[in-house]
């Protein structure tokens, strides 16, 4: 573009400018700087002569200072918008694009050869004045933005009779959030402080979480059903009653949920995050729909046949023992604590409410303190003897516990109903026992007796307990059998019916063979077991297309993965979600053989990405992750983000088809800029929320980093211009391949 046609863009686009600082309601002082240095640029060239920017040079230095001039009004005409404070927290870039842009207009002084003393001009220190007194104005607007932030939200959910209640807590939620923001963005040290916290596990904004129905009331906590709104997923949310913590309790409280949400296994409740907020503290797990255990056998709906029972028995059993192989006490193990949803092929049952002694504790004190004490479905019915008389629980006191779920499972009748809480412990230690029903099949009548013995070390072990239940139950029939003589005002010290400790011997010990192909009471897949069957070994596995869920994934991780040692596994287009991603994402902690793993078109999400990269912060052999149409957003990218930091090995990443945003994609420039050296192929096309922000984070990393060789950037947003700089960038780089236009990736 020559002079004559540039100028008077130029002069134009500074006039605008100018003119809509006026209407600026947010970061006024920066944007009051960025028009000031365009005026100083405007003064030299009005008084200079056209000629004087002639030729190729300068007038590619004059196109280059019409595009940046024209993003600039762009980006400033963003905050003359009033909803600008709820945009400015869902996209901390304004701070970079700030000093992209300043820099752009040194860049263009200096090619221009302008009279300007641009260290003067361009002054950095007066750049972060002009920004502490735009985060001191926004510190003092918090409120009104909270409360913007929560009536648009109340707006929406409004046709929800449950929400009217939530406003206050909503707005809490809002405004704490914002001042974290404004406090990492004024003190580094305090940004640092929160930034390793956040990596402890997904923390979950309040004002993320919808809580609707009351399902529960546990004895530190009150559980409600309800959604996590950003993953459009159906949640149970534990909120604790607590009101405050020392910063030793939170600190404890913080590593005990860290702990939680590392577990994963089929039986144990899977927990995503938590929300750690002034005034609510909450604990986001898994939905069940049936409830817990407790709740189906008081309503006798659904009712049992003698296989269910053995499945459910042998579920309980491998929850508590996965715990135990953990050096994790259960401490309160009941039926309250089995919660049950149908699977695929049977109920699928799973432990929950293990660990958070600390928090426990800090909860009793405080509700006793206020007088709030509340009193749960009686403990103390499942506790041992030697808890009862010495207060120590052990492995041994979580399988006598199990023991009476045992017996609640084959009675469907509630432990000591009908006795006093002195009359059942002083029973429980003297070795009496509730009455075992005379038709409840002798191998079971074995497992409840062997598992409550008086003595602990009488009692086998939880993996002991599986191996009886797989050999029991395969011999158990599909009739439904249910038992003729049910206690009623439970007469359980009656001597000449009590089945005590000392009546069966104990089971043999054989190792423990729990393998999805010899354990009958557990999922099966025969199509999907006969596919990988047929694939040879330290191959690829392709299983695209095979309506594959979460309840096949551990089949998958056993056969292909540990089983075939395959070296490539592809799973798309199939119904796999961030569930059934945390057990490929547990396999892949310490695997040496897989090398590629695609899980295009599922819905992984965000969460199934935060999964991925704990294990892959790991894992030293994965080198290519296929994510497309996965519904992951900007929060899945700070997962992502971690992995690029920490893993040495991924050199590919397919991100297509996704919803991230230019907060996204600039998140993840940033840290291929600075602290990845391996990444070669990065896919981001198709991404509709891509746009012309997001081009100087892209040139950046273009430019800087230096082991990237492919950009795939096609149908996203971006303008002709901005597909244009980021070829413009790549021209230094002859082997670089950019891809702006229609083609397929993964």
């Amino acid at each position: 573009m020559n002079a004559i046609k540039a100028l008077p863009i130029i002069f134009k686009w500074a006039k605008s400018l100018h003119d809509i600082i006026k209407q600026v309601k947010a970061n006024k002082n920066q944007c009051q700087r960025l028009s000031k240095r365009v005026e100083s640029i405007v003064v030299v060239l009005k008084d200079s002569s056209v000629e004087n920017y002639s030729g190729t040079i300068k007038e590619k230095a004059l196109q280059n200072l019409v595009e940046t001039l024209e993003e600039i009004l762009k980006f400033v005409r963003k905050f003359t918008d009033a909803s600008i404070f709820d945009r400015f927290f869902h996209n901390t870039d304004h701070q970079e694009q700030f000093e992209m842009f300043n820099m752009e207009l040194s860049h263009n002084v200096a090619d221009l050869k302008l009279a300007l003393d641009i260290t003067s001009i361009f002054d950095q220190h007066q750049d972060m004045m002009d920004r502490q007194a735009d985060l001191d104005e926004i510190s003092t607007k918090l409120d009104d933005i909270a409360l913007s932030m929560a009536k648009q939200q109340q707006e929406l959910l409004n046709h929800k009779k449950e929400m009217k209640n939530e406003f206050k807590r909503r707005f809490d939620s809002f405004r704490f959030h914002l001042q974290q923001d404004v406090l990492k963005a004024q003190n580094r040290t305090e940004a640092k402080a929160i930034d390793e916290e956040s990596k402890l596990f997904l923390h979950i904004p309040g004002h993320d979480l919808e809580t609707e129905e009351l399902i529960g009331q546990g004895g530190f906590a009150d559980v409600y059903r309800g959604t996590w709104l950003s993953q459009h997923h159906r949640v149970a949310i534990k909120a604790i009653r607590i009101t405050h913590l020392t910063d030793d309790v939170r600190q404890d409280f913080l590593y005990e949920i860290s702990a939680m949400c590392k577990i994963r296994f089929d039986h144990v409740l899977n927990i995503f995050g938590a929300c750690i907020e002034p005034n609510y503290y909450a604990i986001v797990v898994e939905y069940m729909s049936l409830g817990s255990l407790f709740k189906v056998l008081q309503k006798k709906q659904p009712r049992f046949s003698w296989s269910d029972r053995w499945s459910i028995a042998l579920q309980m059993t491998k929850g508590v023992n996965y715990l135990h192989s953990m050096s994790i006490l259960h401490r309160d193990i009941k039926s309250l604590n089995f919660l049950m949803e149908n699977g695929v092929d049977g109920y699928l049952i799973k432990i929950c409410d293990f660990g958070l002694a600390k928090i426990r504790q800090e909860t009793s004190r405080q509700t006793i303190d206020s007088n709030q004490q509340r009193v749960s479905v009686g403990t103390l019915q499942w506790k041992a003897p030697e808890v009862l008389k010495f207060g120590k629980p052990s492995k041994a006191s979580d399988v006598y516990s199990l023991g009476i779920v045992f017996w609640e499972l084959a009675t469907e009748c509630v432990p000591y109903e009908e006795l006093d809480e002195a009359t059942i412990s002083q029973g429980v230690k003297a070795g009496e026992r509730l009455k075992i029903p005379y038709d409840v099949p002798p191998d079971y009548t074995s497992l409840i007796s062997n598992a409550w013995s008086q003595e602990p070390s009488e009692r086998p072990t939880s993996e002991q307990l599986i191996q009886q239940i797989m050999i029991a139950s395969t011999a158990a029939t599909e009739a439904i059998v249910m038992p003729k003589l049910l206690p009623t005002a439970f007469n359980q010290y009656d001597n000449s019916s009590i089945i005590t400790a000392k009546d069966p011997k104990k089971p043999e010990v054989i190792p423990v063979v729990d393998s999805p192909n010899k354990d009958p009471c557990i999922y099966r897949n025969p199509r999907l077991e006969a596919l990988i069957n047929e694939c040879q070994p330290c191959s690829d596995v392709r299983l695209n297309k095979q309506q594959l869920t979460d309840a096949d994934i551990e089949i998958i991780v056993q056969q292909a993965i540990i089983g075939k040692r395959c070296r490539s596994l592809s799973l798309a287009f199939n119904e796999i979600t961030s569930k059934g991603t945390s057990i490929l994402a547990d396999s892949l902690r310490s695997n040496t053989t897989l090398y590629e793993l695609w899980l295009s078109t599922n819905h992984v999400s965000d969460a199934g990405v935060g999964y991925l990269a704990q294990a892959l912060s790991t894992n030293r052999t994965l080198t290519k992750l296929g994510l497309a149409s996965n519904d992951i957003t900007s929060a899945g990218v700070s997962h992502l983000v971690e992995i690029v930091k920490n893993n040495k090995t991924l050199n590919t990443i397919g991100l297509a088809m996704n919803r991230i945003n230019d907060q996204g994609v600039q998140m993840l420039a940033n840290a291929l800029v600075q602290q990845n050296t391996n990444l070669e192929i990065l896919t981001l096309d198709r991404n509709k929320l891509v746009t012309d922000f997001s081009i100087n984070a892209l040139i950046n990393m273009i430019k800087n980093n230096r082991s990237l060789k492919e950009l795939w950037i096609n149908d996203c947003s971006l303008s002709e211009k901005g597909k244009k700089k980021l070829q413009e960038a790549t021209e230094s780089k002859k082997a670089f391949k950019l891809v702006t236009m229609y083609a397929k990736s993964s």
